[in-house]
C-alpha cells in the first residue's frame, strides 16, 4: 500500500528540449568494469498537474541505515535527478535478500514543494521502479489540502513546547486537519533514536468525497487491534484521509511518541456515511485506523464520536501513538474479517469491534488470487495497473504469477491497464467458481521490440556500458519509462515495449547512471522491429 492513492486523470511529465549532443561529451570518467545492479528506477511526477511542471533543481537525499550500500547505477555517489528520473542501486559488493533487504528512504526536496520521504526496500537483484508524487503546496490536487509545519525540538527528542500543524483551507476544501503533539512527548526513528533538533512537519489532508481515498490490503503484513494484539484483517470505507511526516535536518523519520499525539479532522459539509448514504451527524460513530507504509502493519485505533465545533462544522478527535497514514472512516463500513472462526480469533475482533461480531462477519472476507497468462511474456517486466470492481481496488504490479487481492465483495469485473493507464483488457465475472483466477492477455498490438546499436564515436574503442535504461516521449509531453535494455549476442541493445503507438513519432532517451544521451524526432516503424543508430558519448567508451 502507497500512503494516500490519489485516482487523478492522465498525467504529463515536463520534459526539456535536448539536442542530441551528448551532455558530457569530452569529459573522462572511468567507469567500473561491473556496473551496479538491483536497479530502483524512481519517476517523479506532480500530485497536481494542472500545478504546472516540476522544478530541475530537485534535491535528493538518503536516509535510514543502509545508506551506504546505496550508489547511482554506475556506482557511483553522485545522486541527481535527470528530466524527473532518479535511478538508484546497490552497490556491487551488496547482495540483498528477502532475509537481508537494503531498506533506506528517498529524501526528495524543492522550493514551494512539500518534502518528501519514500521508504525503499531492495529485497533481491531484480529491478523495480517506483513513482513519487511531488505536492505544489500552493496548487494540491483536487480536494487536497497540505502544510509544512518547521519546528525545534532539543537534542534529547522531548518537545518542550506543544508543536501544532493546521492544513490550510483551499478553493477545493474548506475544512481543516489538525496535527498537535503536546509538550514533553519524546520523538524516536525507527531504530529507537531519540529524534531532535530542526524538524519538519508535514499533513496531508484527503477529502474522500472529491478525490476517492484507495486502502490497498494486498501489502499488510499485520492487522492489529487498538491494543496492538494481531487480529483478523478489515476493511472500511474513508469519508478522510490524513498523511503525517516528520523528520529532522539529519534526515531521522520519526516513527513513535513516548505518549499519546492529537489527531483531528473536520468533515466536509453535507458528507454521508459511505455505507449507508445517510447524512453523518454529530454523535454519529466514525471509526480510526492507520497504516504504517514502513511496517506494512494496518491497525484499528478505535472509534470516536463526531462533535460540532466552534466553526458549525463536523469533526472527529482521535490519538496515536505513531506516524503513519490515518484514515477517519464509517464505522458501519467496518467489515471484520479473516479465514477461521475459532474462539482466540472471535475473542481478539470482539476486543477491537465491539460484542456485535459474529463468525460469520470473520469469515466473510476473500482473499483472491490472480495470475497472468496469455501473451503475457510479450509485456515482458511492463507494470499493469489492475483496477478491482470500479475502483474499490487499485493496485500496481510487476508480478505475473502471485497477485493477492483482499475485499469483502464478490469480484465482478477486473480492468487491466498499461503504465499511461490505458485500457489492455477487460475480465468480467473474473472468479465463476473458487479464489484463484488468470488473466489471459491478450497479444499487444503494438509489441515492439527496440533494437539500439550504439556506437562509440572513435572505432577503436568500444564500450562496456550494458546497464541502460531507456525513455520515450512525444512532443509536449514528458518521459515514460520503456524499460532497462540489454545487450544481445550481435552486441546490440534491444528491449521490448507494448506503449509505443506504431508510426508514432518520438524522443528517446538513454539513461546510464544518470549519464543521458538522446535521440530525437524518431517515427516509429509500423512493423515490429525498430532500428535506432546512434553514437555514445564519449565518456561511456574506452
Amino acid at each position: 500500500m502507497k500512503k494516500l492513492i490519489y485516482i487523478l486523470g492522465a498525467f504529463m511529465l515536463a520534459g526539456a528540449w535536448y539536442a542530441c549532443t551528448p551532455p558530457l561529451e569530452g569529459v573522462t570518467l572511468k567507469l567500473p568494469v561491473a556496473l551496479a545492479n538491483s536497479n530502483v528506477v524512481v519517476q517523479f511526477q506532480p500530485s497536481n498537474v494542472s500545478a504546472g511542471d516540476l522544478p530541475s533543481n530537485i534535491k535528493i537525499t538518503l536516509g535510514g541505515a543502509d545508506t551506504a550500500k546505496v550508489v547511482n547505477s554506475v556506482g557511483g555517489k553522485t545522486l541527481a535527478v535527470k528530466q524527473n528520473v532518479l535511478t538508484l542501486a546497490a552497490k556491487s559488493n551488496s547482495v540483498p535478500s528477502a532475509n537481508a533487504p537494503i531498506k533506506f528512504f528517498i529524501i526528495a526536496e524543492a522550493d514551494g514543494y512539500l518534502r518528501s520521504i519514500t521508504p525503499v526496500e531492495i529485497t533481491s537483484t531484480k529491478d523495480q521502479n517506483l513513482v513519487v508524487k511531488l505536492t505544489k503546496i500552493a496548487a494540491p490536487p483536487t480536494g487536497v489540502s497540505v502544510v509544512q509545519q518547521p519546528a525545534t525540538v532539543p537534542a534529547s527528542g522531548t518537545t518542550s513546547a506543544p508543536i501544532t500543524a493546521a492544513t490550510s483551507t483551499t478553493s477545493t476544501v474548506q475544512e481543516k486537519a489538525t496535527v498537535n503533539i503536546p509538550s514533553g512527548v519524546t520523538m524516536k526513528d525507527g531504530d529507537g533514536q531519540t529524534v531532535g533538533g530542526s524538524v519538519n512537519v508535514v499533513v496531508t489532508k484527503t477529502d474522500a468525497t472529491k478525490t476517492p481515498v484507495n486502502i490497498d490490503l494486498s501489502d499488510v503484513s499485520k492487522v492489529l487491534d487498538k491494543n496492538n494484539q494481531p487480529i483478523p484483517s478489515f476493511t472500511f470505507k474513508p469519508v478522510v484521509g490524513m498523511d503525517i511526516e516528520i523528520s529532522n535536518d539529519k534526515n531521522q523519520k520519526v516513527k513513535s511518541f513516548s505518549g499519546q499525539i492529537d489527531v483531528q479532522t473536520e468533515f466536509p459539509t453535507g458528507a454521508t456515511d459511505p455505507t449507508t448514504g445517510k447524512p453523518l451527524a454529530a454523535g454519529d460513530l466514525i471509526a480510526i485506523a492507520s497504516y504504517d507504509e514502513d511496517t506494512k502493519v494496518f491497525k484499528y485505533e478505535g472509534s470516536v464520536k463526531l462533535t460540532t465545533n466552534a466553526n458549525g462544522k463536523l469533526e472527529a478527535k482521535g490519538t496515536i501513538n505513531h506516524l503513519t497514514s490515518v484514515f477517519f472512516a464509517s464505522y458501519n463500513g467496518i467489515t471484520v474479517s479473516g479465514n477461521s472462526n475459532n474462539p482466540a480469533d472471535i475473542a481478539a475482533a470482539k476486543a477491537a469491534f465491539g460484542d456485535n461480531v459474529t463468525p460469520a462477519m470473520i469469515m466473510a472476507i476473500k482473499s483472491y488470487s490472480l495470475a497472468f497468462g496469455g501473451s503475457v511474456g510479450q509485456y515482458a517486466s511492463e507494470t499493469f495497473i489492475v483496477d478491482v470492481n470500479d475502483g474499490a481496488v487499485v493496485f500496481e504490479t510487476t508480478d505475473r504469477l502471485n497477485n493477492s487481492i483482499i475485499t469483502p465483495n464478490a469480484i465482478t469485473k477486473i480492468v487491466v491497464k498499461n503504465s499511461l493507464g490505458e485500457v489492455i483488457t477487460t475480465v468480467n465475472n473474473p472468479y465463476p467458481s473458487g479464489s484463484s483466477a488468470t488473466i489471459n492477455m491478450p497479444a499487444p498490438s503494438n509489441f515492439i521490440e527496440l533494437q539500439a546499436n550504439l556506437k562509440c564515436k572513435d572505432a577503436n574503442k568500444t564500450s562496456n556500458a550494458d546497464n541502460i535504461h531507456m525513455y520515450a516521449k512525444k512532443a509536449g509531453g514528458g518521459y515514460f519509462y520503456i524499460g532497462k535494455a540489454t545487450r544481445n549476442a550481435s552486441n546490440i541493445i534491444t528491449a521490448t515495449s507494448t506503449i509505443l503507438k506504431r508510426g508514432g513519432v518520438y524522443d528517446f532517451m538513454f539513461d546510464v547512471g544518470g549519464i543521458l544521451f538522446y535521440y530525437d524526432n524518431q517515427t516509429v516503424t509500423t512493423g515490429s522491429v525498430h532500428s535506432i543508430n546512434s553514437s555514445m558519448p564519449d565518456v561511456l567508451c574506452k
